[in-house]
């Protein structure tokens, strides 16, 4: 899923919790038409989930599947075979430096491009396995997402004991705006570059469920930072300061970057 060597994504816990950006995805696929023989990328495929939705759309055609986590990529691979899927390749590498067999008809990335700060780095590499006339279409975190979340949990960073573990803005994703990705994707080779913020909040009616998205989505990098024995605990302050501030229930402020284009000739 990320490209950022900080962070470590469990698989399995992915799979259980990552209900809402599967959900986001199907309209990403749909919005794809696709004939059902194309050679798509799945740009940052995650435990794989939704590398299977979207193989159901190409009954006759091929996905490479990439990712940065290994871990992310061997339960991918281990679920393929328990299928006798053949015709879709898992690859670990990096999205802004991979290099696939052949070029592909059309990119697919979902809930990914925040994490990648380097827009050369990724918008070319993309733009490289792509063929001339192929399309992307992605959706990913845009300007102003969590921001409420991300204020509430500086807060929470400076206060003690957490204060010890943590200095500065330790924040590397970024979220673009719409202006931001056209000039990045013009630049690298896409032309016809579409864009769309939208709100897309996510509601938590119970604190555990909560502070288990927290850990394995959000704020892995916090997490990590962290001794063992203060991160639920670190969590739990997040969630409440964020209640205290906002109201309840828990929400995550999410807003979406939706992306069409076309790779230039």
């Amino acid at each position: 899923m990320s490209d950022s060597p900080r962070t470590d994504w469990n698989a399995a816990v992915y799979n259980r919790i990552g209900t809402p950006m599967r959900g986001w995805a199907q309209q990403v696929i749909d919005d794809l038409e696709l004939r059902g023989d194309e050679t798509v990328l799945d740009a940052g495929c995650g435990s794989g989930s939704v590398t299977l939705d979207l193989l159901q759309k190409l009954p006759d055609g091929k996905i490479y599947a990439v990712d940065s986590s290994p871990d992310m990529t061997a339960n991918l691979e281990k679920e393929l075979a328990g299928r006798g899927v053949s015709n879709v390749v898992a690859v670990t590498a990096s999205l802004t430096d991979f290099t696939l067999p052949e070029q592909v008809d059309a990119v697919f990335s979902n809930a990914v491009f925040h994490w990648i700060p380097d827009d050369d780095g990724l918008f070319g590499s993309l733009a490289r396995a792509t063929k001339p006339g192929g399309r992307l279409r992605t959706q990913c975190g845009g300007a102003g997402n969590i921001a409420r979340l991300t204020e509430v949990t500086h807060a929470v960073e400076k206060r003690a004991p957490y204060s010890d573990y943590f200095s500065g803005d330790s924040e590397f994703r970024k979220y673009r705006s719409v202006e931001e990705a056209r000039a990045a994707m013009e630049r690298n080779g896409w032309c016809d570059v579409r864009g769309n913020l939208f709100e897309a909040p996510v509601t938590f009616e119970d604190e555990d469920a909560a502070v288990l998205y927290l850990r394995t989505i959000i704020l892995q990098q916090q997490v990590a930072a962290l001794p063992q024995e203060l991160s639920d605990r670190f969590l739990r302050d997040v969630v409440a300061e964020t209640v205290e501030r906002f109201g309840s229930p828990f929400v995550a402020d999410y807003v979406r970057l939706d992306l069409w284009a076309t790779r230039a000739g």
